[in-house]
């Protein structure tokens, strides 16, 4: 593989990583909005939940709270994994550019 192809795919997988990584970011912080505002929730109220189009009661609202909480950190794990990708692609990328420029 020449170093511009090696440079380009470096690119490419370093901005897909990038996109990835910031989606599941704002899918925790989305989360953690939603977990904050059950918390101050007067429990008297009726919760809803999205399922496919429709919105759904919530008979169990702790039930939700876990399962939120679960998902937010299941995300937070990927995110971690991401993080540590796109560090190693930084560097690769670093590494090609100076590989590029002395060609």
């Amino acid at each position: 593989m020449t170093d511009r192809a090696a440079l380009e795919q470096t690119v490419a997988e370093l901005q897909r990583v990038s996109q990835q990584l910031a989606t599941l970011q704002a899918q925790v912080q989305e989360i953690e909005g939603t977990l904050n505002h059950l918390s101050t929730q007067d429990s008297s109220r009726a919760i809803y939940q999205q399922v496919g189009p429709l919105l759904v009661e919530v008979e169990d609202a702790e039930a939700l709270q876990t399962s939120l909480a679960a998902t937010r950190d299941q995300i937070a794990e990927a995110v971690g994994i991401l993080e540590g990708r796109e560090q190693e692609l930084r560097i690769s990328y670093e590494t090609a550019m100076k590989q590029f420029e002395a060609s």
